[in-house]
């Protein structure tokens, strides 16, 4: 065959090819052609052409060349290999897939960020995490968890816009490509999404209950220029987003800030670290108060002052504890110093007993065995147990281990309180599996008690809440304890309700160890408090 004729002959072979196989085969043709006849090989990677029956179909050509003068000598075949290339493009779609959700992994977040990133127009990444889910799934199940993924995945699909992309990295995360939009407008949308998102699982079932998110923002160009930096930007915002664990701003934007914001935090870190052997922690105790105005317990609250950072809140000491794995040492140091307080009244009679938060991490972990801490220093501090209780808030006791501790914590003979009561999401039967000394209601419902008059007192939405919760109590024969009471008429309309016991700023605020002291050897001096006049009747 001449130069010529095989020039035409290709050119019309590739009006046949795919569009976009087309340069592609061009090129294949173009090295026939320069071949230089010496028994040169050509196979071609997979195209596609029009078949017999006018469909696209996937072929590949293998040829054989070799010269004589002028005349090209071709040989070869052209073979269908459709079902080769659907098996192929199957396994490239699972290697780039999420096999649960259907999104794509992220292998496939670094491709699609690429693309977006070569149009030269603005791109940002949301790297959205589900707060709490971890523990659902050990408590829901598997199967459960699998679809609360789904839902999750489902709603943030219905929210994309058109161009932009949903991508499923590791279990309880999911990536949101957005184009055309900078980080400002990504925050505003993030911020909407968050505030959105937990009334939009609700329709999928209760399981969704106590779920929380965090979010960590990167764009381009502002914080990278290529696919790696945009998400090594992201994955750092998300995780500050965590640590700082704020339930009012859990959206974080990459910036200069989170070096300095990280270096902060480490510091923190290293400080809470130092805390226990440093001597830096101490107990305030709050007291709890009867109807008839005797202290009937106290909670022991930990406090921190650190030489070089000041007075740390427990709001932000706690959560990064628990981050960290340190709050196992330190809830070790606060069994310790509650046991030693406890032993400093001997002799003094029968005492109020004091009660210790127990997080849920603790009751769980299988490094830290939690009973036999407990039994150990009640034992080396010649504290009886029924002087200790132990406070745990619903999310708690949602493993096997956990339950099995708190049993063996009543078999003990130390009392069990659920705190924080009506906030978490624990099921009846769980309560009704444990042998609870009392429910302590989250002073949330307290706080809405502030300003009412007697006529619109049941329109009050808590109302409802803490009727049906001491109902619930006393059905289970536990006590029932109002945490948050802040002034005599809060006071007033639950002691009318029925409840007995109560803890808050109305009463006492927490106290050093002498002024506890004290106010135990003077609580008649409180008698005011409880005297004042009811000006109704039960609620």
């Amino acid at each position: 065959m001449e130069s010529g004729s095989a020039l035409f002959l290709l050119q019309s072979f590739l009006q046949d090819v795919h569009p976009d196989d087309r340069e592609y085969m061009s090129s294949v043709a173009q090295a026939l052609l320069e071949s230089d006849g010496f028994g040169n090989d050509i196979t071609s990677r997979p195209f596609r052409g029009v078949s017999l029956d006018g469909r696209w179909s996937w072929y590949e050509v293998r040829m054989s060349v070799t010269r004589d003068n002028d005349l090209l000598i071709c040989e070869g075949l052209m073979i269908n290999v459709d079902v080769q290339q659907e098996s192929s493009l199957s396994l490239q779609s699972s290697l780039l897939c999420d096999q649960l959700t259907g999104l794509g992994n992220l292998k496939s977040a670094y491709a699609l960020l690429k693309d977006s990133i070569s149009t030269g127009l603005p791109v940002s990444l949301i790297w959205l995490d589900l707060k709490g889910f971890g523990r659902l799934n050990t408590y829901l199940g598997r199967a459960k968890g699998d679809d609360i993924l789904r839902a999750t995945a489902a709603v943030l699909k219905d929210w994309l816009q058109d161009g932009d992309h949903l991508i499923r990295p590791d279990s309880d995360e999911f990536l949101i490509i957005l184009n055309g939009r900078d980080s400002k407008a990504a925050h505003s949308a993030a911020l909407h999404l968050v505030q959105k998102l937990p009334s939009l699982l609700e329709s999928y079932g209760d399981g969704f209950y106590g779920l929380g998110f965090h979010a960590g923002i990167s764009s381009f160009p502002d914080h990278g220029d290529n696919e790696e930096s945009i998400l090594s930007s992201a994955a750092s915002a998300l995780d500050q987003a965590r640590r700082i664990n704020s339930v009012a701003e859990p959206i974080v934007i990459f910036g200069d800030d989170i070096t300095s914001r990280t270096a902060e935090l480490w510091n923190l870190e290293l400080s809470l670290r130092q805390a226990a052997v440093n001597d830096e922690f101490r107990l305030v105790f709050q007291p709890q108060w009867n109807v008839s105005g005797q202290i009937v317990g106290a909670e022991a609250l930990l406090r921190w002052e650190s030489p070089s950072l000041g007075p740390v809140s427990p709001g932000v000491f706690i959560p990064l504890a628990e981050q960290t794995g340190q709050i196992h040492s330190i809830g070790e140091w606060v069994i310790e110093a509650a046991c030693r307080t406890l032993s400093s009244f001997h002799g003094s009679g029968d005492i109020p007993p004091l009660s210790i938060n127990i997080s849920a991490s603790q009751l769980s972990s299988r490094e830290h065995d939690l009973v036999k801490t407990l039994l150990v220093n009640l034992q080396r501090f010649g504290v009886a147990p029924r002087y200790l209780h132990v406070e745990i808030t619903e999310s708690g006791f949602l493993d096997d281990l956990a339950t099995r501790r708190l049993n063996g914590l009543h078999e003990a003979g130390i009392c069990l309180h659920i705190d924080d009561f009506g906030t978490g999401f624990a099921s009846l039967s769980s309560l009704l599996s444990l042998p609870i000394y009392s429910l302590k209601l989250d002073q949330s419902f307290v706080a809405q008690l502030h300003s009412f008059d007697s006529s619109s007192l049941e329109s009050v939405p808590s109302v409802a809440i803490l009727k049906a919760s001491l109902a619930l109590s006393s059905s289970i024969g536990a006590e029932a304890i109002v945490e948050g009471v802040e002034d005599f008429s809060q006071f007033d309309v639950l002691r009318r309700m029925g409840y007995q016991v109560f803890q808050g700023y109305y009463f006492s605020r927490p106290l050093e160890f002498a002024d506890y002291c004290e106010l135990l050897g003077n609580q008649a001096e409180k008698s005011a408090l409880f005297s004042a006049p009811s000006d109704g009747d039960s609620v």
